[in-house]
């Protein structure tokens, strides 16, 4: 069987092809596109960390081999020492109390997109909310005007899409993150003249250590790759999440009930199980920096190699009946943001998005249906999510 991570088929329903490659080619070739992929949780927990042997120094899209600097894609394109210092420097922005901070403003924005819906009998709660939210707090992290946010958030969406047939960017999309990049570093030699209490104003001043003892700012380069970054991994993975949470809840009412019955202990436990059994992020690049073997199969140094996290959620190794939805499971260990070095700056963010969505949805709509029918998916490099949800009030 052929793992291919952009083709339509993989795009709808990739866990059937997952329970294949699980149980019978943990590690498989493909040979169209020149990578090996990982699937089984341990596999993934450890090369996740084992930056000597699995590096995220060409970035995460599989079709790089060096055409592009890791750099260009922020601190997931570094190894340590210097994805340590910068991912150091950049956590300042994500402190608890800044993200703390943050759940008023994301109330008020999602009151914003909700309350004139209300009396609705029918809407699409994904375009008219789930992609909405994330960006615009991006946008408040940042310092992004709210009059740019609907351009801002339209260019990065369109840069990840990918065509489902093909499995590349449209060519009209080709542009599309150049395009939210040169946004960035408008906004980046505003604040260089006037600071502002926001996080592209943080990065502008911020200042590290290099290996050398030398100290030096962050260029205008690193600071576009991280805050689109944040727009591209952050946002979008997020609007996914929100997404997901309300088709499988509205798919399990009995879970959705009891989680409802006491949103404030049970509904964490909802957000991380929907990130497990179905991850925005489905899998992260690397490349082979020595000869390994993988359950028989030789990965030549130099090679492409896919860390499937999506497969790994549903690896019965760690997780028991792991095809089943269950928001009261409580596993030990997870995947889905990462691990170690690579654990997500935004993790605690995106989590925050994700339960005060909820509970504003829940709030007007008690009772949600999605209109199964309705249903329909993006084609976007590593994020699988939909794109349409119908909601029935």
């Amino acid at each position: 069987m052929l793992y291919d991570p952009y083709s339509r088929a993989i795009q709808e329903d990739p866990f059937s092809a997952y329970r294949h490659f699980l149980e019978d080619e943990p590690c498989t070739y493909n040979p169209k596109m020149d990578f090996y992929a990982l699937f089984r949780f341990e596999d993934v927990w450890r090369a996740t960390v084992a930056w000597q042997t699995c590096s995220s120094s060409l970035g995460p899209s599989l079709e790089n081999r060096g055409q592009l600097p890791g750099e260009l894609f922020s601190i997931i394109g570094l190894d340590p020492p210097r994805h340590t210092r910068l991912r150091n420097l950049v956590s300042r922005g994500f402190t608890p109390n800044r993200i703390a901070a943050l759940e008023n403003d994301v109330r008020r924005l999602a009151a914003h997109y909700l309350d004139p819906l209300r009396g609705e009998a029918r809407f699409d709660v994904q375009q008219a909310f789930a992609v909405k939210l994330p960006m615009d707090v991006i946008s408040v992290l940042l310092g992004i005007p709210e009059a740019d946010r609907d351009a801002y958030r339209d260019t990065v969406d369109r840069g990840l899409q990918r065509d489902p047939d093909t499995g590349r960017p449209a060519p009209e999309n080709l542009g599309m993150l150049g395009k939210s990049r040169a946004y960035v570093l408008h906004l980046l030699a505003e604040r260089r003249k006037q600071p502002r209490d926001d996080l592209i104003s943080v990065l502008a001043d911020a200042e590290y250590e290099e290996a050398d003892g030398r100290k030096r700012r962050l260029s205008d380069d690193e600071v576009a790759a991280f805050t689109t970054l944040l727009a591209a991994a952050g946002a979008e993975t997020t609007a996914k999440l929100i997404g997901n949470l309300v088709v499988y809840l509205s798919r399990h009412p009995d879970q959705r009930r009891w989680v409802f019955e006491d949103a404030a202990a049970r509904l964490p436990g909802a957000v991380e199980e929907a990130l497990r059994y179905d991850a925005p992020s489905q899998f992260q690049g690397r490349v082979a920096m020595r000869d390994v073997t993988y359950h028989g199969v030789e990965v030549p140094e130099g090679a492409r190699v896919a860390l499937v996290t999506g497969a790994a959620s549903r690896d019965r190794r760690e997780f028991p009946e792991p095809d089943r939805f269950d928001v009261r499971r409580r596993p030990e260990r997870s995947i889905y943001f990462g691990h170690g070095h690579h654990l997500c700056l935004g993790k605690s963010l995106a989590r925050l998005e994700a339960r005060v969505a909820m509970e504003e949805l829940v709030r007007r709509w008690p009772d949600w249906r999605v209109d199964e029918s309705g249903l329909t998916r993006t084609y976007q490099a590593h994020v699988r999510g939909f794109h349409n949800v119908p909601l029935v009030a």
